[in-house]
């Protein structure tokens, strides 16, 4: 028995595709929340990875300043979310690098994140390093989170401390 399917599809994505999954998964399903600053940017790349016609995983990169580094090279990862019974696939990582050479493409030298404490092995395995110590969201009382950045290869590092 044989069967042609793919089994699963990325695109580019309007910033409203994204917000229902960030918000179930990343804000406790407050989708007043899931708009995030830098969202509607010309330059904003929203990824989809689609099982069929469900998105089961989502990204965002956006062009932002990291804290405490002048210049325009930096871009921000926001809303990393994949759906529980496809973590652990590799969805994730493959939408960071997705995001990450999207980045690098528009001339970046800097990737970073706010990430939960839950998630720091993740992205370490990833490359990014811790840049804070850890802080709170005054929206996400009693969940740490650290800024990690990643340099992109070939580029000179920005000051990140």
């Amino acid at each position: 028995m044989s069967f042609d399917r793919s089994l699963f599809s990325i695109r580019s994505v309007s910033a409203e595709r994204v917000f229902p999954l960030r918000s179930t998964i990343l804000l406790d399903g407050n989708t007043e929340a899931s708009h995030f600053r830098g969202d509607d940017e010309a330059s904003t790349l929203h990824l989809a990875v689609y099982d069929q016609d469900a998105i089961v995983a989502v990204a965002t990169v956006c062009q932002e300043a990291f804290p405490g580094s002048p210049g325009d090279t930096a871009w921000r990862l926001r809303g990393v979310a994949v759906e529980p019974k496809w973590q652990g696939y590799g969805l994730g990582r493959l939408m960071i690098k997705l995001c990450i050479d999207h980045a690098q493409h528009k001339g970046g030298r800097l990737v970073w994140c706010t990430a939960r404490e839950s998630a720091l092995g993740f992205y370490d395995s990833i490359g990014f390093a811790s840049s804070s110590p850890p802080f709170t969201l005054p929206s996400r009382a009693g969940v740490l989170f650290y800024e990690m950045h990643y340099v992109l290869p070939g580029k000179p590092a920005p000051d990140v401390e």
